[in-house]
């Protein structure tokens, strides 16, 4: 169906009531409802032209996170992908949604690919996998994300799961970060706080400060 900006978009509802959109236009998944709250977050000043990336949502960063030798975040979030493929199981919607190489990608990183991003979505979760192939007759490393934006209440949000980690404390100089550990169960957020975790654990727990657990 037709999105903010015209831009094409694709509308997952699961049989009970759950339900996911995704714009082609960098394959980002914008809005998880379960089944009628938003849990994902859209800045308001988010654009749908076509031409910026969708702020918000699940975005992509690849084949680069964050800055470096190419544009912030590469390049993934900036293109179109395509349907790859769909399916229902009991209920369940999957999409797979596909990236290949192109122009405008070989002009910042001269490589062939495919990546396949399958999203699945159920009652109460929603999963995503990102898997990419090297297409290409030379090797190539690259850095990927799923960069979410959760909706929340941030004087009432909490992480778990995260203690006994090593911490990088970016703030205050981001390129001197502060090495330390982290000691507490659950980790709020009480003002600007910009902290990296090394070894997290697959799983962790968000308290959205909005009755949700996620």
């Amino acid at each position: 169906t037709q999105g903010n900006g015209n831009l094409p978009k694709v509308v997952l509802k699961s049989a009970e009531g759950s339900e996911v959109e995704i714009y082609l236009f960098g394959g980002c998944v914008t809005s998880w409802k379960v089944p009628n709250k938003d849990l994902l977050f859209v800045r308001p000043d988010a654009v749908f032209n076509g031409q910026k990336p969708i702020s918000g949502g699940i975005p992509h960063c690849f084949p680069q996170f964050g800055p470096g030798p190419m544009q912030q975040h590469g390049f993934a979030r900036n293109m179109n992908w395509s349907v790859a493929d769909s399916e229902n199981v009991e209920g369940n919607p999957i999409l797979t949604l596909e990236l290949k190489d192109g122009p405008y990608s070989r002009a910042m990183w001269d490589f062939s690919f495919q990546a396949l991003y399958k999203v699945i979505l159920k009652s109460n979760s929603l999963s995503t996998v990102l898997t990419v192939t090297n297409t290409d007759n030379r090797p190539f490393s690259f850095s990927t994300a799923l960069h979410t934006y959760f909706r929340a209440s941030i004087a009432g949000v909490s992480v778990k799961g995260l203690k006994g980690c090593k911490t990088l404390n970016k703030d205050p100089d981001p390129k001197n970060p502060l090495e330390g550990i982290e000691h507490r169960d659950a980790i709020t957020f009480p003002g600007f706080v910009d902290c990296v975790y090394l070894d997290a654990p697959n799983d962790v727990q968000l308290d959205n400060g909005l009755g949700d657990t996620i």
